[in-house]
């Protein structure tokens, strides 16, 4: 800040020349660190992240830039650290100006114990006052790279109201910013005024460079610069946030494989093929819920024979029958089982032939292909899966899960109290990182195992596969007529039949 810029605007500035002394007169305290004026006042440089620095020093005046980059170090929050070299002046003054990064970075979190004011300016259509905001910037987008890829069209962009839809020009843009006004949207704050501005309102940037901005940033995966830099925002990349492993574990519940909740209609199966052992995730669902009831491995030497006994154990897993708590049958619909393995891919396909549960699949190359798409490559029937969709679903109801609208959500994830110690290690072990012209998921560094996701992946797409050849209502007819054994001891045959299209649910 010092050599960068303060030196070289009062070199450039006659009127600040005159008030700070001549830094080659060794008549004067200049140095690295401070800077004397002529009037007998210092300029002192210092550094949040070193706390030694501002040890020893009453400062009338604060001036802190650039706050969404310091962290808290050993001698606590360093920004309460500066405020106390004020603290011995009534009239004091503290001023923290920074570019947001994260939601709960110091900028931010100073923002929030403010006033908390905004710039609002008066609709030339409507009359009604509100603030600039990215939600009111429409456009369309445009197709680029063979129409591989999407990007945001500049040449479409345009601001509206949000109270009347009405489009502001760039010329009515300038007139209310010039004539708007700072209100406080949180009154009750007195003593600390905060401030926040963007380029929207910006008269040297017009609504068609943001977008085009934006565009750029969409197309580099790079949100999080144009969220900061342009908007003024945080940005909460949900997808690649830490998660505490204490609240991941908190979400397990009592049920289990054996006791599966009731309001369950039908389970499907995730299959993950390794050297020695087949890994396999169970999950039985309803409309609004997925329950994660039962993680296993079967093992056996080398899996990449058909002969393995982990094949056989496996179909007799697959194949068991399945009840609620209260003991009403739940069908398996469908078995995912990954045949991306080279080496056993031959195995998996002729495992899979010829069975109705099973399905061998593989994973798409494409991040923009369909969720699934069933292939016949090489004279087997396979189901190719865009795995990468599928991840972010998963990390999508994960966060979900641990959010405090848990309770609210369209669909609610579950995890049974009985699923291995790693299991959301394994859950957690990818992370969304840029790949060539894609964002894809990519185990972390230093991290071996993911297989508890990729199953849980698998499952979860083979649930959308199902639900693709048969509803929630043919699921719910067909457990209207499942019974526990004991209700239905004496109970005659039912004689209500009902029409399928496809034979997924057998015989009731």
């Amino acid at each position: 800040m010092k050599t960068g810029k303060f030196d070289n605007v009062v070199q450039r500035s006659p009127v600040l020349n005159r008030l700070v002394t001549d830094k080659n007169n060794k008549s004067f305290a200049n140095n690295a660190d401070q800077t004397q004026l002529v009037d007998g006042t210092f300029l002192y440089w210092l550094n949040l992240n070193a706390a030694s620095t501002l040890r020893g020093k009453t400062i009338k005046r604060l001036f802190l830039d650039e706050i969404s980059n310091v962290e808290e170090g050993d001698e606590g929050n360093p920004l309460r650290l500066a405020e106390q070299r004020a603290a011995t002046f009534t009239d004091g003054l503290v001023m923290c100006a920074s570019t947001p990064k994260l939601p709960d970075d110091l900028i931010c979190t100073e923002y929030q114990l403010s006033d908390q004011r905004k710039y609002f300016v008066t609709c030339p259509h409507c009359q009604q006052e509100h603030t600039l905001e990215w939600e009111n910037v429409r456009f369309e987008f445009k197709q680029i790279n063979g129409g591989k890829r999407a990007i945001p069209d500049e040449d479409t962009a345009r601001l509206v109201c949000p109270c009347c839809e009405h489009e502001i020009t760039e010329a009515e843009r300038a007139r209310i910013v010039k004539h708007g006004r700072w209100i406080a949207t949180n009154p009750e704050v007195k003593d600390v005024a905060g401030f926040h501005i963007s380029r929207l309102y910006s008269p040297i940037i017009t609504i068609k460079t943001l977008v085009q901005s934006f565009a750029v940033a969409h197309y580099e995966f790079n949100l999080q610069s144009f969220y900061n830099n342009d908007l003024g925002l945080p940005y909460d990349d949900q997808m690649n946030q830490e998660i505490d492993s204490l609240l991941l574990e908190n979400l397990r519940e009592e049920f289990d494989v054996k006791s599966i909740p009731d309001e369950a209609l039908a389970i499907t199966m995730g299959i993950d093929q390794q050297l020695d052992r087949l890994e396999c995730t169970t999950l039985a669902w309803s409309e609004n819920h997925v329950w994660v009831v039962d993680h296993r491995s079967f093992f056996s030497p080398d899996c990449t024979k058909y002969t393995a006994k982990a094949y056989q154990e496996l179909d007799a897993y697959v194949n068991a029958d399945f009840r609620t708590v209260s003991g009403r049958k739940i069908k398996v619909l469908c078995a995912f089982v990954d045949s991306s393995n080279g080496n056993a891919s031959n195995t998996i396909y002729r495992f899979c032939a010829g069975k109705k549960l099973f399905r061998a699949i593989k994973g798409s190359s494409s991040t923009t292909s369909d969720l699934f798409k069933e292939s016949r490559t090489g004279g087997h029937n396979l189901v190719v899966l865009n795995v990468n969709e599928g991840k972010t679903t998963v990390r999508r109801l994960l966060n979900g899960a641990l959010s405090e609208e848990a309770d609210q959500l369209p669909l609610q994830l579950h995890f049974s109290s009985t699923l291995p110690d790693d299991y959301f290690d394994q859950l957690t072990s990818e992370e969304l990182k840029r790949k060539g012209d894609s964002l894809r998921w990519i185990i972390k560094k230093g991290i071996k195992r993911n297989e508890t996701l990729d199953c849980l992946n698998y499952a979860l797409i083979a649930m959308n596969y199902c639900l693709s050849r048969v509803g929630f209502k043919d699921l719910r007819i067909y457990k209207s007529n499942q019974t526990n054994d004991k209700y239905n001891e004496n109970k005659p045959e039912s004689r209500t039949t009902t029409r399928r299209k496809s034979n997924w649910l057998g015989k009731k």
